[in-house]
Formats: structure tokens, sequence, C-alpha cells
């Protein structure tokens, strides 16, 4: 951002005199990233402006860069011919996005441009695909090689199949081969193609069992793939295996950082959609149901203690251990519930990893149960040593021990019960962990007052 600083005031001053040859020059230095980030402080016209005075490859570089809002702002703005001119450059997926997230409106005004390019109908292909698939997210701007050519003349297609004004959206680091039938065989990266001998077939030099992904898998799904394999690029290919596109990494980091934000929202008991909310009703009727359920179970933990009130009212010492011994229980629980939910999201976690996790933060939550409740004890004793001696200490322990071991096991085991019932357990985890954990860890200690110190 403080590049764009150092521009800005230039650049409005230069816009407001109509200095547009200095504007020009301006741009130069500048990366369109670089403006992007300045891009609100500009008028709805001094970006219009901006625009048209950017190289070509420059502005698409920063139309592909903005948000959808200004983007559909720049649509509406620019003429119908500048409009087919950025179309005509833009990656026929970038196109089919622009049909599937800008207003109708808009984009019927697009469509109408749309049809005169002739990447209309792959266009048309990406934008019919769900928001959340693979599919919508290739790109389909590549280079095919045959399996039966030569390294030599591999290179020499790519020189001449590739366009210099499409060559910052053309995805050139990986070659997909291809044999006589259109399907794809292997690819092959550019590097190996350069220093590879020139007489060498293709077809020796490629990886012939590619990873693969089909247009309809769940961006997720493809996100799991990239992490799993620390690909670079994957192939999307047809039920043929025919080529249809390419995703990369880029994007599929994008899908990850999504969901991870996802799911801390959803283990917050939220959605992510609440960061973006504009208003407190909105904000609040988000929040609401996932509140109701812990609401509900703390409702549950006030009948426990209801039950227990003869012990309270007799002894009202153990009150003050209470939220103590629920806050650990829940806090070891809700630590368990992330790592699961995290590795669960990531296909860290097989079907034969579940009884032994499970087991392991058992182990992890009696460990740190024993260590804790020895300080509780200790604690205990000193607070309340000389009135009720080394019984009630115990029992403070024997609370901690019980609620630290029980909220650790069912912060693993809870994760895997709502993926088996086909609930998001990022979902649901959260509120059930914290509320059975105070729960358990409420009526066990109170139970184990009742008949250690009420004898």
């Amino acid at each position: 951002m403080r590049l764009i600083q150092m521009y800005l005031s230039d650049l409005k001053e230069l816009l407001a005199a109509k200095e547009f040859g200095s504007v020009k020059t301006a741009l130069k230095e500048l990366s369109p990233v670089d403006l992007v980030d300045g891009w609100g402080h500009f008028t709805r016209e001094e970006r219009g402006v901006l625009f048209r005075l950017m190289p070509r490859q420059r502005a698409l570089q920063l139309f592909e860069e903005l948000d959808p809002v200004h983007e559909e702002e720049l649509l509406t703005a620019l003429k119908d011919q500048d409009v087919e001119d950025l179309v005509a450059d833009l990656d026929p997926a970038e196109t089919g996005r622009l049909l599937r997230e800008l207003p109708k409106k808009t984009v019927r005004q697009l469509e109408a441009i749309v049809k005169k390019s002739s990447a209309a109908g792959r266009a048309a292909e990406v934008a019919s695909y769900p928001e959340d698939s693979v599919g919508s997210l290739m790109r389909t701007r590549y280079v095919t090689l045959s399996a039966r050519r030569t390294c030599r003349e591999a290179l020499s297609r790519i020189s001449v199949s590739t366009r210099l004004r499409f060559i910052e959206n053309t995805f050139l680091e990986t070659l997909f081969v291809l044999d006589e039938a259109e399907r794809l065989v292997g690819t092959v990266t550019l590097k190996k193609l350069v220093v590879a001998p020139a007489d060498m077939p293709v077809s020796e030099l490629m990886e012939s069992n590619p990873r693969l992904l089909l247009p309809d898998a769940d961006q997720e799904e493809g996100a799991k793939l990239f992490q799993h394999y620390h690909l670079s690029c994957c192939a999307v290919v047809d039920r043929e295996r025919r080529l249809l596109g390419v995703v990369i990494d880029r994007d599929m980091d994008e899908v990850t950082a999504e969901e991870t934000e996802e799911d801390i929202a959803k283990m917050a008991g939220t959605r992510a959609e609440d960061m973006d909310a504009t208003t407190a009703l909105e904000s609040a009727r988000l929040r609401l149901p996932w509140l109701a359920v812990t609401c509900v179970g703390q409702l549950l933990v006030s009948l426990v203690i209801h039950r227990f009130e003869a012990t309270l009212s007799k002894l009202v010492a153990l009150a003050t251990f209470m939220p103590l011994i629920a806050a650990m229980g829940g806090n070891v629980g809700s630590q368990s519930a992330i790592m699961v939910v995290r590795s669960l999201a990531a296909g860290a976690l097989g079907p034969k990893d579940r009884a032994r996790t499970v087991l392991r933060d058992l182990r992890v939550g009696g460990l740190l149960g024993l260590l804790y409740s020895a300080a509780m004890v200790l604690a205990a004793h000193a607070f309340y040593g000389n009135r009720f001696g080394w019984d009630f200490s115990w029992v403070i322990g024997l609370g901690t021990l019980t609620s630290m071991t029980i909220a650790a096991t069912l912060g693993a085991f809870v994760p895997f019960l709502f993926e088996k019932l086909g609930i998001d357990p990022a979902t649901a985890t959260g509120p059930l962990v914290t509320t059975l954990t105070d729960l358990i860890s409420t009526a066990s200690y109170l139970g184990f007052a009742t008949l250690l110190l009420m004898r």
C-alpha cells in the first residue's frame, strides 16, 4: 500500500488536469496489484480513465485482481468495444466466473458481448459448473502436445500456438500430452522440455500417470489432493479422459483459505458470512441458532446444579471451583476438537486412524488431568484445608481429572460421530462438546462431593 500512497495524490492531480500522457507514464511505474490497493481512493470516472490508459496486458491483470463490485463497475462504465476487447483477452474461465457472480442485469449485457467472442462456448461451459466445483476454477488457456512429437517440435509448437497478448493468463509451466484421440496421456514441465535432447520423443519425457480431477468434483476435494501430493497444477478431464482445463495451486490455496475461514467461524459457533455482516441485525441473525444450542445446554447444566442444591447449600465453598473445573474441561475439549476437525478437513485421518486418535486424546486428557488435578488439590487445601481437610481437596482434584479426561475424549470422538452421520463436524462439534463437557464435569464434580463430603 505504501507505493500507491506515493503516487496517489500525483495521479489524482494529473487526472484533474487531464494530463493523460503524464498519467500513462506514472502507470508504467506502478504494478497493477499496487494500483488495486489504492483503487478505492479514486472516483468512478477516474477509475474508468485509469483503466483505459493502461497498457492492454496490465489492464487485464488489474481487472482480474479487482473485487467483483469494482469489476461490475468497470464493465458498466466502459464502452461496448472496450468490454469486447477485455473479454477477448480474458481466459474463458474468468469470463465464466463473471457470468456466474455478477448481478443479472450486468450478466445479460455481458452475455450479448461474450457471444461475439470465439471463446463464448467455453465461457458458458465454465459458468455452468456449480460455484463450489473444480470446473468453476479451471483455466482453459494451456498448451497441448502430441506424444509422437520430439522435444524440438514441441518447443516449436509452443512458440507458434502461444500469442504474446495472452501470455499473462496462459498456463505454460506444465504442458499436456494427448494421444490421437485427444485423450490425456501425460504431462511434461516446460523446464524439462527446454533442457531435454532435441530429438527425444515427448512420450519418453512425460509423466504418464498424472493426477486428475473431474469438473464436477468438490473444490475441497481438489484442495485435499493438492495438499496431499504437493501439486502445482492438476488437469481437469471428462469421463473419457478428454482434457477440459487445468487448475493451479494458487487457486487451490484460495479454496483452502476460504475453507479454513469457514471452519474457524463454525468452530466459533457462527458462519464465515458473519464476518462480512453489514448490520447488527444481520450479525445477530447469523449467530442466533448456534447460541441457542449453547443456551439449551447451559439450562441442562443449571438443572444438574439444581439437583445437587442440598450439597451446595451445606458446602458453599464447592461453588468456588465450579467455573475453573468447567473451563479446564472446556478448553482441553475444544483443543482436541479443533485438531481433529482440522485433520479431517485436510484428509489426514483415514478410517483406521479414528480409534487410535480417540485413545490418544483419552491418554492426553488423562495426563493433563493428573497434572492439573494435583495442582488443584494443593490449591484447594491451601484455601480450605483448615476448615474441611483433605477430603475437600480430593473432590476438587477428582473433578478436574474427570472433566479434562472426558472432555479431551469427547473432543476427539464427536467430530468422527458427526462425519459418520453426514453432519459437518466443524459446524456442530464446538457447541456440543462445550455443552457435554459442562454437563459431565458439573455432574461428576458435585457427585464426588456428595459421596465424599456429605457422609
